[in-house]
């Protein structure tokens, strides 16, 4: 049933609550050698402890301040290249602990071995179903894919069929599989990286539910832009360093006429390989083209979930403004967003499919980040597996006409299944109370290419 919970999600044998004994992990892995919290975070990853996962950078940082405080390890500065951070290493106190850790988890494994085995021999009693239709799910997956590779939009209850799934169930994994060899296909295991930067940040009178600049949330109380000069500074740093895509990001009390100024002195500084985006407000089809002439090649606009109850935009509306953006003759980027739990199937479906009629190139999903202060804080987020599930859905889904697919927050198993495009932006960030006068959230190019390339793809050459 749509929008069901499993009941056993909250049952013990879910193994929620059985620990991934993190801690003595971390210590092993910085008694090898010291690191910073990012590296760490995807050495912990590369263990194999967090399954389909990837581990939360927040809680691991908390873990190492812990750690910290309690003496196990100490900080030291990293001298190597790009931003300062912390670089951790394990203490003699720590070295302790770690033999400690050896000898406790040492005298437990004999009687865990002793359950697991009454577990499995009653397992071996009971009569095991559910094959064949695991195998027509399988069958099916591959004609969806082969349709979409034949250039077809998928149809409505395609998709919401693969929705349906169980984030961690055996159809998502082979499905994660089936979107891997998709993109192999289809953009031949290129990546790039979505380089975005957030020109202006004023109180907007729309107040969507979900984003900081809302005027009725009081977020931002004033307007603030950057200057002309660091954002073609900042432009100018993420291409050299290999970005795909330069994202200006504006409100609509920016301009139309300073927008284009200001992308013709960023495409100047841009390589022909780099394509410049606008992520704007609603625009005639007069408008688009005078942008296309200013040296924009691509248009971020999106029909968002919960278009028309979290916002005050006309759904309908909104379609129109993606046809005009065809109808201008420009590139359009799409994401499903911003995805929470309480987005239904339906819900979910809608919005793929009238991206992907729209004919956008660039298309993914992010997730809603629940800004302080906004209607959304506190509320539940959506889980890792289900952003990787939709993911993966968009690319086996996109097919041959969706050479690139985009997750953001960056996401390992989402990567792993399919996703090539991942975002590291900087300046006003409408998902968070501060603007970002580094990159958001720490995530650096070097960041995104690392996690790219761990997943066999090659970062570069990818053109819109």
């Amino acid at each position: 049933m749509e929008g069901s919970v499993d009941i056993l999600d909250s049952c013990a044998c879910s193994g929620g609550n059985l620990p991934r004994f993190v801690q003595p992990v971390l210590l092993a892995l910085l008694a090898r050698e010291p690191m910073h919290g990012y590296a760490l975070a995807q050495k912990l990853e590369d263990t194999g402890l967090f399954g389909s996962q990837t581990p939360d950078l927040t809680g691991c940082y908390r873990m190492l301040r812990d750690m910290e405080r309690n003496g196990v390890l100490a900080t030291a500065p990293d001298r190597g290249e790009g931003p300062a951070r912390k670089r951790y290493e394990v203490t003699a106190l720590g070295r302790r602990c770690l033999n400690r850790w050896i000898a406790s988890l040492t005298s437990n494994r004999d009687h865990l071995d002793r359950v697991l085995g009454v577990l499995v021999a009653a397992r071996e009693m009971c009569s095991v179903t559910g094959e064949q239709g695991f195998a027509e799910d399988c069958v099916f997956m591959e004609d969806v894919r082969r349709r979409a590779m034949a250039g077809e939009l998928p149809r409505r209850e395609d998709v919401l069929r693969l929705l349906s799934y169980a984030p961690d169930s055996p159809q998502v994994a082979h499905l994660g599989k089936l979107a891997r060899e998709t993109a192999r296909e289809v953009a031949g295991d290129r990546a790039g990286v979505w380089a975005a930067v957030g020109v202006d940040c004023a109180p907007c009178s729309m107040s969507c539910a979900f984003c900081a600049f809302g005027a009725s949330w009081g977020v931002v109380r004033e307007a603030h832009e950057w200057p002309p000069e660091d954002i073609v500074d900042a432009a100018r740093r993420y291409s050299s360093e290999g970005a795909s895509w330069i994202v200006l990001r504006t409100t609509e009390h920016y301009g139309a006429a300073r927008l284009r100024e200001l992308a013709k002195k960023v495409r100047a500084v841009l390589p022909a390989s780099c394509a410049l985006v606008a992520n704007t407000g609603q625009m005639s089809v007069e408008e688009i083209r005078r942008l296309g002439e200013s040296g924009v090649e691509v248009m971020y606009h999106a029909l968002r979930l919960g278009e028309g109850r979290d916002t005050p935009f006309d759904p309908d509306e909104r379609r129109k403004a993606l046809a005009r953006i065809r109808e201008a003759g420009m590139t359009l980027a799409h994401l499903v967003e911003p995805l929470g739990p309480e987005h239904g199937n339906e819900e979910i479906a809608d919005v793929l499919l009238t991206a992907l009629a729209a004919g956008a190139r660039v298309c993914g999903v992010m997730a809603r980040s629940n800004v302080p202060g906004t209607p959304f804080e506190g509320r539940p987020s959506v889980s890792e597996a289900r952003l990787a599930q939709v993911a993966a859905i968009i690319r086996l889904c996109g097919g041959a006409n969706v050479p690139h697919v985009c997750v953001h927050p960056p996401l390992s198993q989402a990567v792993a299944w399919g996703s090539n495009v991942v975002v590291v932006e900087t300046g006003a960030i409408p998902r968070d109370r501060k603007e970002a006068s580094d990159e958001w959230r720490g995530f650096s190019m070097r960041d995104a290419e690392n996690l790219l390339v761990r997943h066999g793809y090659k970062v570069g050459g990818v053109k819109t």
